[in-house]
């Protein structure tokens, strides 16, 4: 699996980022969120997934563990492939999707090209008594603690910039390091935070 991948913007199209890994060309489905932060000739790194199906192999990029946590649980629904996901997360902010399954508002997700009212259905039923979705409206412990860690990144965000680090640069190795670390992200200190994220700018 493909958790994350860190490279030069070569192109941003409607849907698609063309990344230079390395010298490796990767074309790389997104988010909306994603596209809006990514600028031609800018490092960055997308946190990423690979969904191989019939019709070959598709990459997906987030901005965030917690949206590409919430794709999984879409394309976990009949009738909702990786593009429909990507899609819904595209129209629909992870607050949005929340409060549409916790409501049945089948109409919140039908405005999403290519869902119809069938799949709207099958999302809220199927995804109403998911605990995963507190996640993100901060009903549950494991919230509490991304918001704490979200603190501690701006905080070494500012120490960063305050050694003579551009904002650019001291954003993306916090984008790294959480792509790294996955959910043991959330559990780092703030000394332990900036020293990861020190020798990363040294070893650049």
């Amino acid at each position: 699996m493909i958790r994350f991948l860190h490279g030069k913007v070569i192109d941003v199209l409607e849907n698609v980022l063309i990344l230079d890994v390395n010298g490796l060309g990767f074309e790389i489905l997104c988010s909306r969120s994603v596209l809006t932060q990514c600028r031609r000739g800018e490092d960055v790194t997308i946190i990423t997934s690979l969904q191989i199906s019939e019709s070959g192999a598709v990459i997906y990029g987030f901005n965030s563990e917690s949206e590409r946590e919430f794709f999984t649980r879409l394309t976990g629904v009949k009738g909702v492939g990786g593009r429909s996901a990507i899609a819904i997360l595209s129209e629909l902010s992870l607050d949005e999707i929340i409060n549409a399954v916790s409501s049945a508002d089948v109409n919140a997700f039908t405005r999403v090209p290519g869902i119809g009212k069938k799949t709207a259905e099958r999302l809220c039923f199927e995804l109403k008594n998911i605990a995963a979705l507190k996640v993100i409206s901060g009903d549950s412990e494991s919230s509490q603690q991304e918001q704490k860690s979200s603190g501690h990144a701006e905080s070494v965000i500012d120490a960063l910039i305050s050694l003579g680090f551009t904002r650019s640069d001291s954003g993306q190795v916090i984008n790294l390091l959480r792509a790294a670390h996955g959910e043991g992200f959330n559990s780092l200190g703030e000394e332990d935070l900036l020293r990861l994220a020190l020798r990363e700018l040294h070893d650049k």
